[in-house]
């Protein structure tokens, strides 16, 4: 499938798939920071930090989907462009 894609298609998807792999990376120091402070007392709760990057997980997606369409549109306008 990656022969059908053009370097800038290949480029949006190797970026995608950075970003995923530093989403995990946070996800996992975050684990870590979570287990590190059991039993200690903290000013805030792991339970209102997962809250807090649950939000932040929707917004991330929301931007990530708005951001795919963009790119899309902007693909199919050239490529609208190029035929006429």
């Amino acid at each position: 499938m990656s022969q059908d894609l053009t370097p800038l298609q290949q480029s949006v998807l190797e970026k995608y798939s950075s970003l995923s792999e530093a989403l995990h990376d946070l996800d996992e120091s975050i684990k870590e920071l979570n287990r590190s402070k059991e039993g200690n007392s903290a000013d805030v709760s792991a339970d209102d930090v997962l809250q807090e990057m649950r939000a932040i997980e929707t917004r991330i997606g929301l931007i990530g989907t708005l951001l795919k369409g963009s790119v899309y549109s902007l693909i199919l306008q050239r490529g609208n462009d190029w035929n006429n």
